[in-house]
């Protein structure tokens, strides 16, 4: 449904402080448009205030003033509009000596100009009553041809030129019509398309606000981004840092319990060994004594009991802290898997961005049935191809039917302009994809050379090469979907991931004299992983 818009009007394009139709004009961030001489001259008479001359906003800081060329553009037009509709020069009489008289009248058939006076002969002479007399005209040679310098009468309407008696031969099939007549006939369309374009013009204002609006809340959206990333990885690294201060705590309230223990074991052993000193040195003075009734008497006072049971000091017991090791290291490749995990979906995000420009020309396809080889196998949607092994031989006589490869072409081919589209090959080991000439022969084998009308890539196991040449590799990996960009113009015809939407291969510079198919060729079952299917899919 047609927008209804309100046509521009002259108050539209006038500046608040001058009332003149603007020059240079700018926009406040209130909103509101003024010549930047008038907004100048206003802040400066204003000055320590910066105020909106209309709405009084105040502005803490004086904007910095450009041109807005849109609005500038506008006022330009309108200028111009102007100057046009302003009446023109008097036109003078080409009888009269000097002084010259304003002439009254223009005679198209004299191409002269006349005063009162001297246009009476054509009010009075019966031959050139017959002249047709119109306003003062300063432009009267321009309805002379040019070619044969006869009065231009008549309007070719096929092919939008004016006629003079020796231009109507050449035009003498064609609809011509008087200039009354056609003058009538194209003014009738100049109110209807001058709405048109006002209309037009207006809808482009619109655009261009909404443009702006849309522009502002991306910018908007794009700040709100960017401080809630900055909150969350700041609250990531505050829960870390705590994370890592208790854990710190705890490892050396453990060390602390742990020296605690060692230093009373310490103790114990200090006290044990001090005891067996003081039992040595009790045995070595009895070990001396050689009276047998003092030997038995001091024999009883040294006791051996717990000379065998000392404490075992064990100060390796560090199970808890081996365990804090082990958490320490799952939570840190944990942190390590998220931050490479937003890695990549950032560098994919940034990737996908490469293609976007490419979607706007995609277009929709469907295989043609009878186009393929009988051992290839269409799904009922026609979007897909399986080589059938059980396939047989087509009977029918079909020139369209590929019978040397194991091919299908879409249903649409293109000879101009610029297309893409995408193929899913999933988990294939090998597959063929690109453009087919409309002449490439069909029921052989179809020639591996650089002219042969083909521009395709052939992928097998984890390496592609050209169609023509399957020994040197011209890119090395693997893609689940390949998206396929053509320009006709520039003989260009390039491959790319559209998973990751990294560049494949490129053929450049080619001169595409016919039609062009997208073709698709699923290879036969020689890897058991090949049976899966190709799939024209929707590029989103």
């Amino acid at each position: 449904m047609a927008l209804s818009v309100p046509l521009l009007s002259e108050d539209q394009l006038l500046c608040p402080i001058c009332l003149g139709v603007f020059v240079k004009p700018v926009s406040t961030p209130c909103g509101h448009n003024f010549c930047m001489s008038c907004l100048s001259s206003y802040w400066d008479g204003s000055a320590p205030m910066c105020l909106c001359p209309v709405c009084k906003e105040n502005f803490s800081i004086r904007p910095k003033l450009r041109v807005n060329t849109f609005i500038s553009g506008l006022s330009q037009s309108f200028s111009s509009l102007q100057l046009r509709q302003e009446p023109q020069t008097s036109v003078l009489c080409d009888v009269c000596t000097a002084p010259q008289q304003d002439a009254l009248m223009s005679c198209v058939e004299c191409l002269s100009s006349f005063c009162s006076d001297h246009l009476e002969p054509h009010h009075r002479v019966p031959g050139l009553r017959r002249h047709k007399l119109i306003p003062p005209d300063t432009s009267l040679q321009d309805r002379v041809c040019a070619q044969h310098q006869q009065l231009l009468h008549s309007y070719c309407t096929e092919e939008g030129t004016l006629l003079c008696v020796s231009c109507e031969g050449a035009h003498s099939k064609h609809r011509t019509l008087s200039l009354e007549q056609a003058y009538k006939k194209l003014r009738a369309h100049l109110e209807p398309n001058e709405a048109k374009i006002t209309s037009l013009i207006q809808e482009k204002v619109l655009s261009v606000c909404s443009i702006r609006e849309i522009k502002a809340q991306r910018q908007e959206e794009t700040r709100r981004v960017i401080t809630q990333s900055e909150e969350v990885l700041q609250d990531v690294l505050k829960k870390f840092q705590n994370s890592h201060k208790d854990l710190v705590q705890k490892m050396e309230e453990k060390q602390q319990q742990a020296d605690s223990e060692a230093e009373a074991l310490v103790e114990q052993a200090e006290q044990e060994i001090a005891n067996l000193i003081e039992t040595q040195t009790k045995l070595q003075e009895l070990k001396q004594t050689e009276d047998p009734l003092v030997f038995l008497q001091k024999h009883p006072g040294i006791s051996l009991v717990g000379l065998n049971s000392l404490s075992t000091l064990n100060l390796r017991d560090n199970e808890g802290l081996e365990e804090m090791r082990k958490s320490l290291e799952r939570c840190t490749s944990s942190i390590k898997e998220f931050l490479e995990k937003l890695d990549r979906e950032i560098c994919f995000s940034e990737k996908q961005s490469l293609l976007k420009p490419f979607l706007r020309y995609a277009v929709g396809l469907r295989l043609d049935p009878d186009t393929a080889h009988p051992k290839l196998l269409l799904s009922p949607d026609l979007k897909q191809v399986w080589f059938n092994k059980r396939g047989t031989q087509a009977s029918e006589n079909n020139s369209r039917r590929f019978l040397g490869s194991y091919t299908v072409v879409a249903d649409k081919g293109f000879s101009y302009g610029r297309f893409y589209f995408e193929v899913s090959v999933g988990q294939k080991e090998e597959w063929v994809l690109g453009l087919v000439a409309e002449s490439v022969p069909r029921n052989k084998v179809i020639p591996k050379e650089p002219d042969s009308g083909v521009w395709a890539l052939y992928f097998r196991v984890d390496k592609f090469y050209t169609f023509y040449n399957r020994n040197v590799p011209v890119y090395t990996g693997k893609a689940e979907r390949v998206g396929v960009f053509v320009d006709c113009e520039k003989g260009l015809l390039s491959f790319y991931d559209a998973k990751t939407a990294t560049h494949i291969y490129t053929f450049n510079n080619y001169i595409f004299e016919e039609k062009l198919y997208p073709f698709l060729n699923p290879c036969n079952d020689e890897f058991p992983s090949n049976l899966g299917p190709m799939t024209i899919v929707d590029p989103k």
